[in-house]
């Protein structure tokens, strides 16, 4: 308070003292162990596209393929993050970048995919996902950690 404050009047509170936080820089990943965290992080979105492609092969009703599409869109926003958030190896961080830029370049036409309005206007939109997300990085990925080609049983 100050001498032409009232006596009473409100003072807020000191802030409290706190410890500094220490912060720890992330560790990079080894090549082995870079290759299981990839596998982890890519998993759910490689799944998401392969119930997703099953229920277009299948013919399912656009309701369902709009549940999936979402499921994609989702999968696809959390492997972004993580392959942004893991200190990869010198070996693979290029390739991981460009994998989330495609990632996220894939995104939008996933939620119009979604929001489609019939399988027609939904195909247009999954085109222009694969083609926006593109297979190049992750083929480049697999090889540079030493990982089998991509097989779709493995997520079926």
């Amino acid at each position: 308070m100050t001498p032409s404050e009232p006596v009473g009047a409100y003072a807020p509170p000191s802030p409290a003292r706190s410890a500094p936080v220490a912060r720890t820089k992330p560790t990079m990943l080894s090549l082995s162990a870079a290759g299981t965290k990839y596998l982890q992080i890519t998993r759910p979105y490689n799944v998401a596209l392969e119930r997703f492609e099953k229920a277009a092969n299948e013919n399912m009703s656009l309701t369902t393929l709009q549940a999936r599409a979402k499921a994609v869109a989702a999968a696809n926003l959390a492997e972004s993050g993580a392959l942004r958030s893991t200190v990869w190896p010198a070996k693979v961080s290029t390739q991981m970048r460009a994998l989330a830029k495609a990632d996220a370049a894939a995104r939008p036409h996933w939620l119009l995919a979604a929001a489609a309005e019939s399988k027609s206007e939904m195909a247009d939109h999954v085109e222009q996902a694969t083609a926006a997300g593109g297979k190049a990085p992750s083929t480049q990925i697999r090889q540079l950690l030493g990982l089998p080609k991509y097989d779709e049983k493995d997520y079926s």
